[in-house]
């Protein structure tokens, strides 16, 4: 077995939801699984917590106490469920934050749980996910609970045909930015491609800018043409070079004319994975996540992946 997942684990159906999609994906990545339930320590306090975060809400006794008692019953679950896994379990005290950051620096792979909030308003990513985000060291993936969002949005159906026929289904789904190219969130996205043996689908959105008018001339048209072309040739050549790494993984590569926040959470309707990234900003105190990453992190029904990258 390689590096462990790392899960956090609240008692909610959302952080069961994680675990559970963790404890598969550890199977077939050949990884054990670590289960890891936090309590609130003493004024919120947790080690190692950044100068100048602010302490976070203690949580209802009642979910604290959920939260550890849980343990025992979810790895049962699992091992029952994944007999090949290796699980084992924490119950650590302190700030929920500070402490699974603190952990991503040993996982291979960080799991959280995020809430569903329906069809209108996306999903909810908490007080204690959205700082782990922001700062992790590892990759860190948010699962939804499917039970409890709207099916309708949750499996694409919402939309017409058209607008979510981006990528062939199921597969892996990852963004790229060709402007800010990072290496780090392609490399993971074949990887998980391979060890799934599922399509990767690679799309770089872009949204013209204001100064292409609401009047479009035949000239403005084919400008926008020639900057899409562009963009495609950018990001071909961007892939390239891992799907030489990655031989039996199938690409494909487009550059779409489209806000990518939305392109990417329409894209990845039916996917595995969405695959996004998130630069690392150590001098900047706060929650520096990005648009396009903060969007789909709310809006994606597939579990997304935030992989960090200088």
């Amino acid at each position: 077995m390689g590096p462990s997942f790392t899960v956090g684990v609240d008692g909610s159906p959302e952080s069961t939801a994680a675990a559970r999609w963790a404890a598969g994906t550890a199977q077939r990545w050949e990884s054990a699984l670590r289960l890891v339930a936090v309590r609130t320590g003493p004024e919120g306090a947790a080690p190692g917590r950044e100068p100048g975060a602010r302490a976070e809400a203690a949580p209802e006794p009642g979910r604290q106490a959920e939260a550890s008692d849980v343990l025992p019953t979810v790895a049962d679950q699992l091992r029952a469920e994944h007999p090949a896994v290796p699980i084992s379990t924490s119950a650590l005290e302190g700030a929920a934050a500070g402490i699974l950051t603190q952990l991503s620096g040993e996982a291979e792979l960080l799991v959280l749980g995020s809430r569903g909030l329906g069809a209108v308003h996306g999903f909810l990513v908490g007080s204690v996910a959205l700082p782990v985000v922001a700062h992790t060291r590892c990759p860190l993936v948010l699962v939804r609970d499917s039970s409890r969002a709207d099916e309708r949005t949750a499996r694409g159906t919402a939309e017409p045909a058209e607008r979510v026929s981006a990528h062939p289904a199921p597969g892996v789904v990852a963004g790229f930015d060709v402007r800010e190219p990072a290496a780090e969130p392609l490399e993971f996205a074949f990887a998980a491609a391979r060890r799934w043996g599922a399509p990767l689908t690679v799309l770089h959105g872009w949204e013209p800018p204001p100064v292409y008018g609401a009047r479009p001339l035949p000239l403005a048209a084919t400008a926008l043409e020639d900057v899409l072309g562009e963009r495609a040739a950018l990001l071909k050549q961007a892939v390239e070079p891992w799907a030489e790494r990655y031989p039996d993984v199938a690409v494909d590569a487009r550059a779409v004319l489209e806000q990518p926040a939305v392109l990417l959470t329409r894209a990845a309707a039916e996917a595995r994975l969405l695959v996004v990234g998130r630069r690392t900003r150590a001098a900047r105190p706060g929650t520096h996540i990005g648009p396009v990453t903060h969007g789909v992190m709310h809006h994606a029904s597939a579990p997304v992946a935030v992989v960090p990258h200088p």
